[in-house]
């Protein structure tokens, strides 16, 4: 048994950096933006992961008038530890991100809309039991 630092010759370093599969993978290389052709279940997790991630709850911040209201942090919990966790739920979460904002150009100067979009969230958070949003 040897002791000490192991250190491979120079021929071995030499041919694990200039192997045919090490060549092939650095010229070959999806576009950026292109994830979804080569891993597309990392690619849609990234997607709503990053989108998620920014703490935006559109229609909810826009209707309760503050992004840290109890309700809008109670609904980001409920997408973060419940949505998440399904695939309907993911899907749910990406068409939201994708739609809501045009939603909120709606919402934002029609005081009569916002408050019926209040009443129904306010159903809505206060049926998610407390238990799966801590």
């Amino acid at each position: 048994m040897k002791i000490g630092i192991r250190k491979p010759s120079v021929n071995k370093r030499i041919a694990a950096r200039t192997s045919p599969k090490r060549i092939v993978r650095s010229k070959v290389r999806a576009p950026k933006g292109f994830g979804w052709l080569t891993n597309p279940k990392k690619a849609a997790y990234n997607r709503v992961y990053h989108r998620t991630t920014k703490k935006a709850c559109y229609i909810a911040t826009t209707v309760y008038g503050d992004p840290d209201a109890w309700q809008v942090e109670r609904l980001r919990q409920y997408r973060d530890n419940v949505l998440t966790n399904h695939l309907l739920g993911l899907i749910f979460i990406w068409l939201y991100y994708e739609v809501s904002p045009h939603l909120v150009v709606l919402l934002k100067d029609v005081r009569p809309l916002n408050q019926v979009v209040r009443k129904l969230l306010d159903a809505i958070v206060c049926e998610i039991p407390t238990s799966e949003v801590t």
